[in-house]
């Protein structure tokens, strides 16, 4: 593209300049044609109504027979009333095609054609007023061979595009080293993929420019991604077919005949145990998904839609929540991964939290982190009970319904993304600008208890996630 862009600008700007050489050729020839009638003029006489100019001028061409010069003189009526003897080669010179005669001051000049010639002639013409009331009209008229006016510009044209065919292939010639040097890294990045696709190595290695370091860094954070997910998928489909093995082994050693009763309950109790089994397997499976090149996910409107959700599903409880997270709030990572987290966090707090929660969420200080700090008014946790609730399985509950994978698969996600999650202490302090500063506005919807929003240090349970 950028050679057909230079060819077509070469093309215009020969155009051009060729255009601008003819000008100026043709107001110097306009010059000249001028000064031989002036030199006319100079010996011209008049007699009567006509005018007498002398054998021999001294523009000698004037005088040459087929010299390329002729000049002529008209009258009022256009008849010639004279004409050079350079004109003598020319059978019928007032039958050739000169223009009406001029009025005073008028010039006019022109390319004509004359018959019988090959070559067109340059024609200057000057309208001149004789005598002390011009009462005589005269139209002076020059002819040149136009020739070596087109052999000029022939030249001219012919060493121009020479010089232009030399600087574009100059030019492309640079372009092509310029695109060359400059493509060099992204050449270097291509051959380290290449050697990385042979099994060389497992990253992009190599010394890259500092321009594409942000580039070979996301596509090995994005290679090394896909490799822990491959991996992980591998390791829970061998974790789901093991764990399987036991209660596929108790179906497949129960006699239905002797103990119909017992047989059912323990095949329920199986079946229950295998979905189980193959739900902590799914969570597992899809909580993956570290920190990348994601763009930024709203926090709000998604916390919202938890939020409204339990609403409905724990609508008999009556559980007054809160949400303070100004809508400029962004999660850089997968939206699914945010989902989960606030999805069992929030579920957590409406099953446990005392019919009181509060949800803050904010960016770090540096704008690409999530901050976010779930509390509730419920009995609440010590370091050691929450060390077992966070394995997979265990419930503190055990009245509630579930698996007892919720928190597990927060902390699995939390620890992807290479953050931490921990609880604070009852009451305890919380970051300060969650509460106190002005921007984080608190839609009015969203307030279910307006105790909440003056009370952001609940008594219960209180979980912080950074990532």
């Amino acid at each position: 593209m950028a050679t057909l862009i230079l060819l077509v600008f070469l093309a215009v700007l020969s155009g051009v300049l060729e255009r601008a050489y003819r000008t100026s050729l043709d107001e110097a020839k306009v010059r000249e044609l001028q000064l031989h009638i002036y030199t006319l003029l100079a010996v011209a006489e008049p007699d009567g109504n006509t005018l007498q100019l002398p054998f021999n001028l001294p523009e000698q061409r004037f005088n040459q027979p087929d010299s390329g010069l002729i000049g002529a003189v008209m009258d009022a009526r256009g008849r010639v009333i004279w004409r050079s003897q350079s004109a003598l080669s020319l059978p019928n010179f007032s039958a050739l095609p000169l223009p009406l005669p001029l009025r005073q001051g008028q010039e006019v000049f022109a390319e004509i054609q004359l018959p019988d010639l090959s070559t067109p002639y340059s024609s200057f013409r000057q309208g001149i007023a004789w005598g002390l009331d011009n009462e005589l009209q005269f139209t002076f008229v020059v002819l040149e061979d136009a020739g070596p006016l087109h052999a000029q510009v022939r030249q001219f044209s012919s060493t121009l595009w020479r010089w232009l065919a030399i600087g574009a292939l100059a030019l492309i010639a640079v372009q092509l080293l310029v695109l060359r040097w400059g493509l060099a890294p992204l050449r270097s990045v291509a051959h380290a993929l290449k050697r990385m696709q042979q099994g060389g190595t497992d990253t992009l290695q190599g010394h890259f420019p500092r321009e594409l370091v942000p580039l070979t860094d996301n596509l090995n954070l994005l290679i090394e991604n896909e490799r822990r997910q491959r991996e992980k998928t591998r390791h829970t489909l061998g974790d789901l077919a093991h764990s399987l093995k036991t209660p596929l082994a108790v179906l497949k050693g129960m006699d239905i005949t002797a103990d119909p009763q017992g047989a059912q309950a323990a095949l329920a109790e199986q079946v229950q145990r295998m979905d189980g089994i193959i739900s902590y397997q799914l969570k597992r499976a899809v909580a993956t998904s570290p920190k990348s090149i994601l763009r930024g996910v709203a926090v709000q409107p998604q916390a919202e839609k938890i939020l409204t959700a339990l609403d409905k599903v724990y609508r008999k409880k009556s559980v007054n929540a809160e949400l303070i997270c100004d809508d400029s709030v962004l999660f850089y990572g997968d939206e699914g991964d945010l989902m989960e987290m606030l999805g069992n966090l929030l579920d957590n707090g409406y099953k446990y939290g005392g019919g009181k929660l509060l949800a803050e969420i904010c960016n770090t200080a540096d704008q690409r982190g999530l901050e976010i700090v779930v509390s509730d008014n419920g009995p609440g946790l010590s370091q050691a009970q929450w060390q077992q609730v966070i394995q997979r399985g265990v419930r503190a509950d055990q009245q509630q319904q579930g698996q007892g994978i919720g928190l597990a698969v927060v902390v699995d996600i939390v620890e992807s993304y290479h953050g931490r999650i921990d609880i604070l202490p009852p009451g305890g302090a919380r970051d300060p600008h969650l509460a106190r500063d002005p921007h984080l506005a608190r839609d009015p919807h969203l307030a279910r208890d307006p105790h909440l929003a003056r009370d952001p240090h609940l008594d219960g349970l209180a979980v912080r996630i950074i990532i």
